[in-house]
């Protein structure tokens, strides 16, 4: 067996140790993307997990919604944010909560981690809303978890991480090509193991192995995962969440190519997605729940 192979194997294992995803989300999964789904039969499911139901109801009476009366009620919460933000936020919580254990670590600061995955995830959206709306929602979620193989290394390998900081540091390269050098496996392969473990969607799966090389993607993700992959830069640009990265110039040909002549990512539209991340952060409630450090 490869060395390589045998790295991923280890970690496959460290991956097998984290726990699934609560019942009452996998549940709440398959009721919001089975097309028949009744609003109360998802608000009886959520109202069996009082911490996600108090989110929902302070999310639901947030100024970002802008109603002039109390919302008392998960089924009334869920018509007025949606399926979809309704999703978002029940998976969102119970990712962040699968390592909310993971406290200050030295050179990595989980807070603005969190931080960094929240904004990716709202530029995804925001892009898909434009140009593929129905993929919206996974968007967002994909763009949360694109790291997320981060946290198995810093969780179960931290001599491992911490050698690659010293290498990127060193090199002025990406972080993901310092995991190629010195790992032989990068934090997108890792992600991709979390996502099968927790049976995500093969679609968000796929955007975590090819967030960063988009053109190697399947065919049908390859548009997905490049929205991923600008909206990380930008976040990094924008100094959202963890700095000091260094990051491969953007739009590469091959992202301009693929949504020619849309010219979705020229400096006027990235400056348009800037400000927008910029003003979700201000005012969307869901946003500031899930950043809580509770």
């Amino acid at each position: 067996m490869s060395e390589k192979s045998e790295r991923i194997k280890n970690i496959a294992l460290k991956v097998g140790n984290l726990p699934t995803l609560p019942t009452v989300i996998a549940k709440m999964l398959d009721l919001v993307d089975n097309p028949k789904t009744h609003t109360k039969n998802l608000a009886n499911l959520i109202s069996n997990d009082q911490s996600l139901t108090a989110r929902i109801l302070k999310t639901a009476n947030s100024a970002y919604y802008g109603l002039s009366r109390e919302i008392s009620t998960v089924d009334t919460a869920i018509v007025v944010m949606g399926y979809n933000a309704v999703k978002e936020m029940g998976l969102s919580l119970s990712v962040i909560d699968a390592f909310k254990n993971i406290g200050s670590l030295n050179r990595f600061d989980v807070q603005k981690y969190w931080e960094h995955s929240v904004g990716v995830g709202t530029i995804a959206r925001a892009i898909a809303k434009k140009y593929m709306p129905q993929d919206s929602g996974e968007m967002f979620v994909a763009g949360l978890l694109h790291d997320i193989g981060k946290m198995i290394l810093i969780q179960y390998m931290p001599q491992d991480f911490y050698e690659v900081l010293d290498f990127i540091e060193e090199k002025n390269v990406p972080f993901w090509r310092g995991e190629q050098e010195i790992l032989g496996v990068t934090h997108c392969e890792i992600g991709y193991l979390i996502a099968e473990r927790w049976n995500l969607p093969e679609k968000i799966g796929n955007l975590i192995r090819f967030h960063h090389s988009p053109i190697d993607a399947p065919k049908k993700f390859s548009k997905h995962a490049a929205i991923i992959d600008v909206s990380d830069a930008i976040c990094h640009y924008s100094n959202v969440g963890n700095k000091n990265h260094r990051i491969d110039k953007i739009p590469s040909p091959e992202v301009i190519e693929m949504f020619a002549p849309k010219n979705l990512f020229t400096d006027g539209e990235i400056l348009k997605l800037q400000e927008e991340l910029f003003s979700e952060i201000e005012q969307n409630e869901l946003l500031h729940s899930l950043l809580e450090t509770e």
